[in-house]
């Protein structure tokens, strides 16, 4: 073999080298950064089994779970605040295994001062579509000749019986609960214009 050829062997065996070195160098940086990553984790909560909307949160519905630190994600529930979720209600459906974001609950509704729990029976068409617990609404006659006033209220609970009819109990002010109770008893009542109130 001539000097020549050894040179360029020689050559080219020291450039395989050197890319060899240059990927082991990478190959530690990208290792380097995965690990800080890791270590920029964080505990969120998570949902452990499906809650459905309008549902109250229990404790063994919701589990942790770590993600990747990103200041660009917002929304996310801290994993100090997974006990604050529980007796809330789901504002939506909860899948398993979905993170728990700003919105998706809301608080359980009760009575305030100045209100009367009145139930009723709704027949379909008598009540706006996705109607659920904590939701508010205007009560109103089905009788458009009825000098019955527009009454603001509250669902308290809500749910279909057997026979497909909505069974919901409303938070009503105190001066028009007997009114209320007069159209539901006389299947007269209808509800409108409903919105639901989520809890910050």
């Amino acid at each position: 073999m001539s000097a020549k050829q050894t040179r360029v062997r020689s050559k080219v065996r020291t450039q395989w080298l050197a890319l060899g070195a240059a990927l082991v160098v990478l190959a530690g940086v990208l290792v380097a950064w995965a690990l800080t990553r890791a270590a920029d984790r964080v505990q969120v909560v998570q949902v452990a089994r499906t809650v459905k909307s309008g549902d109250v949160i229990q404790l063994d519905d919701l589990t942790l779970t770590g993600v990747a630190y990103d200041g660009a994600v917002q929304g996310l529930v801290p994993e100090e605040s997974l006990e604050a979720l529980v007796g809330r209600v789901a504002a939506v459906d909860l899948p398993s295994g979905s993170l728990v974001q700003a919105g998706m609950w809301r608080d359980a509704p009760t009575l305030a001062a100045g209100e009367q729990a009145v139930g009723a029976l709704l027949k379909v068409g008598r009540f706006p579509a996705g109607l659920a617990r904590g939701d508010t609404a205007i009560a109103a006659s089905i009788d458009a000749t009825s000098e019955a006033p527009p009454i603001p209220v509250r669902v308290i609970t809500a749910e279909f019986d057997a026979d497909g009819a909505f069974a919901v109990t409303l938070a009503v002010p105190a001066d028009s609960a007997v009114l209320v109770a007069q159209l539901a008893a006389n299947e007269q009542l209808l509800l409108v214009g409903a919105s639901t109130e989520v809890a910050p």
